[in-house]
């Protein structure tokens, strides 16, 4: 019984954190918000996983979906385009990277999709799904609201955003 609760008191302290970031820097007087990396897709070998940031400083907010997308295969993702509803965001790559070299290295994506602040509160109500057009393939991810409501309420700009219930949207 004793090991019993030592095993799950161990798994417990091994669980990621629903924690998010809100951390302020001195030299750019910027506060940033980020939310913990979430698994919006994952098959037999590729896997995208999203956070939610906010910027401030004084009057001026920006908001983001930064992506990570990690392919499996032997050429590295090259994502073209994302759209939500039939509209296209406006996504920009910021590096390619190798990552995840354990027996061998993964190629990687990483970028981000800008926000107005109306559509990132609509995404914090709803939820999104985006679908993004590879050069070598195509997905489809699902981006829980709940991601983008941890991200407001932790930088303090929740108001008049609706509490999501758990799971989608």
């Amino acid at each position: 019984m004793v090991l019993r609760l030592l095993i799950v008191f161990l798994f417990a302290a091994c669980s990621p954190s629903d924690r998010n970031i809100r951390t302020y820097s001195d030299a750019t007087q910027v506060w940033q918000t980020v939310t913990r990396d979430t698994e919006v897709f994952r098959d037999g070998k590729d896997h995208i996983s999203a956070r939610a940031i906010i910027l401030q400083k004084d009057d001026t907010v920006r908001y983001y979906l930064s992506f990570s997308v990690l392919r499996g295969g032997p050429n590295g993702p090259r994502l073209r385009s994302m759209t939500h509803n039939g509209t296209v965001l406006d996504y920009r790559k910021h590096d390619r990277l190798n990552a995840f070299c354990i027996d061998r290295c993964h190629r990687a994506e990483i970028g981000a999709v800008t926000f107005t602040q109306a559509g990132f509160r609509q995404a914090a109500n709803d939820g999104m799904v985006i679908e993004i057009d590879g050069l070598r393939r195509d997905y489809t991810a699902i981006i829980p609201a709940r991601l983008f409501w941890n991200a407001l309420s932790t930088a303090g700009l929740i108001a008049p955003v609706k509490t999501p219930v758990n799971g989608f949207p």
